[in-house]
């Protein structure tokens, strides 16, 4: 008779990885925690798909029901299942307690069914492990902040006007720095998509102007001197994105238009 082990189970010396196991700052803490005297496995993982959303509303005097004033992606937790099997209950203590050093600093974590995404997190805590039990699950909570799931960034050298090629199923707020030539006091920036404009007046010159859209700051020069004082008011900083197949027009043509992005899913 032929046995099948599934995902997660050991019934004998067979033994099939987890499909989805967890990563924390890069280390897959399944391989890395792993040796001949314990077997360290993520078993689930609760919480990362259906995303929540916290919506404001009023209710308007003589009509039905409410009026949205607001929505936005709400925060949520990431519950992750790992289970330890180990030779001795003092082994089982080392392996948490290295687990402990990993998740104590943890900015971001991962999961190996989906490794180009990045979710920024804030380890909560978790259930408590027993201390003589060899073979053991335990839960790890992590506060998922930033409700949504980033790629690594990308670098585009950018040609005035032409298509961008963006990775990212959402619009993104990238860093873009502008290089003249020579000096120049005043510039403008347009996504001939969206409409959406930065301008920029100064009655001092520099060559290097350098936009933070996703911090919402803009400096100029090598010394990254601060810039928001020459940002027209009508300017749409605030709401100003880009996605796939969106066009670009700097006014004056720069020498260089560089374009840093982390791509962007829900």
């Amino acid at each position: 008779m032929i046995e099948f082990e599934l995902p997660g189970e050991r019934t004998g010396g067979l033994h099939l990885p987890s499909s989805h196991q967890l990563i924390v700052e890069g280390v897959n803490i399944d391989e890395t925690l792993t040796d001949i005297n314990c077997t360290v496995e993520t078993l689930n993982i609760a919480g990362r798909q259906l995303n929540s959303y916290d919506i404001q509303t009023s209710t308007p005097a003589g009509y039905d029901g409410v009026m949205v004033l607001s929505k936005r992606m709400a925060s949520k937790t990431i519950s992750v299942t790992v289970e330890i099997d180990a030779v001795v209950p003092e082994v089982a203590k080392e392996k948490i307690s290295s687990l402990n050093a990993l998740l104590r600093s943890a900015r971001h974590i991962q999961f190996s069914d989906e490794s180009d995404l990045k979710y920024y997190v804030t380890y909560e805590g978790g259930s408590t492990p027993d201390d003589e039990a060899t073979k053991q699950s335990f839960v790890l909570d992590f506060l998922w902040h930033d409700p949504l799931k980033y790629r690594d960034e990308c670098t585009i050298d950018y040609t005035n006007a032409e298509a961008l090629t963006i990775d990212s199923t959402e619009p993104v707020q990238p860093y873009i720095e502008i290089k003249f030539d020579t000096g120049v006091k005043e510039w403008s920036l347009r996504n001939t998509t969206t409409d959406m404009n930065i301008n920029y007046s100064h009655e001092n010159v520099s060559s290097v102007y350098r936009l933070y859209l996703e911090d919402q700051t803009l400096t100029k020069n090598v010394t990254e001197t601060d810039a928001m004082d020459g940002l027209n008011i009508e300017s749409d900083m605030e709401d100003f994105t880009v996605k796939d197949g969106d066009q670009l027009v700097v006014t004056p043509t720069p020498a260089i238009i560089t374009i840093k992005y982390r791509g962007v899913s829900l």
